[in-house]
């Protein structure tokens, strides 16, 4: 026989853990005050150790709530998700994902119709915004500068590339780079530095610092950059599709290898999950992939 608490003790000390309160703490899980007070004195005695200090100004968890709660929590997420299978019939069905915005639409969506091809049950929910609860999503693809953490994956760095579109060729030639505009990415209020990585590495110095065009996703800017409304420093594995239709062109040879890339996100309890690990495999699969582009010159 296993020693362990009722399942009914674990969910009153993770709520109340959760507001500090007991009445807050009852009214999430329906029960009077009284009840959940008497839980958690229960739970007290069974552990043989103090979890709240009470006072007048509320409740304080102990070092040994401390403690208890992550694992009660992780506990309580995997056999939420056991039963959720159960229910469901599947284990392979309802992947949630939490995905970078421009990631998400270059990258990731046009190839969900091949990864339902290769596994018909599998149904996917793509969340580009990352503000859901940290249990709601099974992977997250994230973006930015590599912090390593536990349990997370590094998948690849930007390979910056410079493009135009062939809407802007005059007589078969690009304009100099100083005559369009520059797309800017912009990171809050500030653009991003892409443009004056990319040029310094080519030991150019056309930065517009006050001119050019901005934007709030590389998206955007992949997009405005099509139109031809001017010059765009690009993640190449964002744009495959474009420079492989001609929609954009390699202006440059130079590939600069950006501090910046992605990396898989697989919350605690999740990984070992047949969705997840079926997930994961073909995502290192699909990254691995590419093809060799045309390059065209820029008119100096």
């Amino acid at each position: 026989m296993r020693k362990l608490p009722s399942l009914s003790m674990l969910r009153v000390f993770e709520e109340t853990c959760r507001t500090l309160s007991f009445s807050k703490a009852a009214e999430a899980l329906f029960i009077t005050q009284s009840a959940a007070s008497r839980q958690i004195k229960q739970l007290e005695e069974f552990l043989g150790k103090l979890l709240f200090v009470r006072s007048h100004s509320g409740l304080a968890l102990t070092q040994d709530a401390m403690l208890l709660l992550p694992v009660v929590r992780q506990s309580l997420d995997i056999l939420e998700e056991g039963v959720r299978h159960v229910q469901l019939h599947n284990p392979l069905q309802h992947l949630r994902l939490q995905v970078a915005p421009t990631f998400a639409t270059r990258w990731l969506a046009p190839r969900l119709v091949t990864l339902r091809q290769r596994n018909s049950q599998l149904q996917i929910a793509l969340i580009s915004e990352a503000r859901q609860k940290y249990c709601d999503f099974d992977c997250a693809v994230r973006f930015g500068e590599w912090a390593e953490r536990f349990g997370d994956e590094w998948l690849c760095h930007e390979q910056l590339v410079l493009v135009g579109s062939p809407l802007l060729m005059i007589n078969g030639v690009f304009p100099p780079l100083n005559t369009q505009p520059q797309l800017h990415i912009l990171n809050g209020d500030n653009r991003m530095d892409t443009w004056q990585r990319w040029l310094a590495a080519a030991g150019r110095t056309e930065v517009q610092e006050q001119g050019g065009l901005e934007f709030s996703t590389q998206d955007q800017v992949i997009n405005a950059c099509i139109t031809g409304a001017g010059y765009a420093v690009l993640d190449k594995m964002m744009i495959r599709n474009e420079l492989h239709s001609g929609l954009l062109v390699l202006l440059s040879p130079l590939e600069l290898k950006s501090t910046n890339g992605y990396w898989l996100e697989i919350p605690p309890g999740k990984r070992e999950l047949p969705r997840v690990r079926y997930f994961h495999d073909w995502l290192r699969a699909e990254i691995g992939r590419g093809e060799p582009t045309k390059v065209a010159v820029v008119n100096a």
